[in-house]
């Protein structure tokens, strides 16, 4: 077989330019795997990478997705890890570059990736979007959570942005930790199946004043921790809703980087702002532990097949999605 199935990105523009195609079946370089897809998950990520993002320059055509679990097919000259037939979890970072975004992804039927990147899986096949979902989205919010804001059992965490890949995973991660989370998200009925996850409180931010309503939540003494990735439009109230001693945590800025920092509040309150940047293989051995032991489920909004990644695509894009939405090659394939 020379030739797969694939998600294309001909050129940068609407979803019009992803495109439904066949590609060459890579070869492995030396020290690298083939792997088989079984299921990749999506993120806001690979809107980002079909639009084109200023300063970032992508060979096209490209193939998306970065979240991938699938079986190895084969092996580079060299390559050490899992044998050929291992079930496994791709961690996307590869130097400091990832998988589907600057690397070709997991959209289609095979990609391939470093040996050392895989992460064995003792799971059933049907299991493998369960897996998929785990890495961008989760590994990036345990990052937040547990590395960088260190939270701790009992402490308010106040969630932006609660009904996106992160965001899910932020309050089922958050709540693990014993916090008591505050759910955010404009959509009402967003914010009751985020309620059915664990969420304490929920905080409808369609009316621009959730800074007001975290205050009163918090018997006006402020949130302990705030994960804000929007960006621009939420960050200074984000500042004004923290506690003396409280950590506002950013892994993105969806709504513009640049943004108004009431500089008196951080230092009469002594806040701490915390950048945190992606996941380590740790966070994902972590997080692959706690599903194999039945202690995480993934929020898993839909499962498409590849021949309907736009649909897939328009999911994220119009932010329609509670959780992830996951894309598997076509059966009859």
């Amino acid at each position: 077989m020379t030739e797969m199935r694939a998600a294309i990105v001909a050129e940068h523009g609407g979803r019009d330019s992803l495109r439904y195609g066949t590609a060459s079946v890579p070869e492995p370089p030396p020290g690298w795997m083939r792997v088989r897809v079984l299921a990749c998950a999506l993120n806001m990520l690979d809107v980002f990478v079909r639009r084109g993002m200023p300063g970032v320059r992508l060979e096209l055509p490209h193939i998306p997705g970065g979240d991938i679990v699938g079986i190895v097919d084969a092996l580079g000259a060299d390559a050490s890890g899992p044998q050929p037939g291992t079930q496994v979890l791709v961690d996307p970072m590869v130097n400091h570059k990832a998988l589907g975004e600057d690397l070709p992804g997991g959209l289609a039927e095979y990609v391939v990736a470093p040996a050392e990147n895989a992460i064995p899986l003792n799971s059933p096949e049907a299991e493998a979007p369960a897996y998929a979902a785990l890495p961008i989205a989760y590994g990036t919010a345990r990052r937040m959570l547990v590395s960088r804001a260190q939270v701790v059992a009992g402490e308010t965490v106040v969630v932006l942005g609660a009904a996106g890949g992160v965001g899910v995973a932020c309050v089922q991660l958050g709540k693990q930790l014993g916090a008591r989370i505050v759910a955010c998200s404009t959509s009402r009925a967003k914010l009751e199946e985020l309620a059915k996850l664990g969420a304490d409180e929920l905080v409808d931010t369609s009316d621009d004043d959730f800074g007001a309503q975290v205050w009163r939540l918090t018997g006006k003494t402020g949130a302990d921790v705030i994960v804000d990735y929007l960006g621009a439009d939420t960050w200074p109230q984000s500042i004004r809703a923290l506690r003396r001693g409280g950590r506002l945590v950013t892994c993105g800025a969806s709504t513009g980087f640049v943004a108004q920092t009431d500089l008196r509040y951080v230092w009469t309150r002594e806040l701490a702002i915390l950048g945190s940047d992606g996941w380590s293989r740790d966070d994902l051995l972590q997080l692959v532990g706690q599903v194999q032991a039945g202690r995480l489920a993934p929020v898993i909004h839909h499962v498409y097949p590849l021949s309907r990644v736009r649909d897939a695509i328009a999911d994220v894009e119009e932010r329609r999605a509670v959780g992830k939405v996951i894309v598997v090659p076509d059966e009859s394939q």
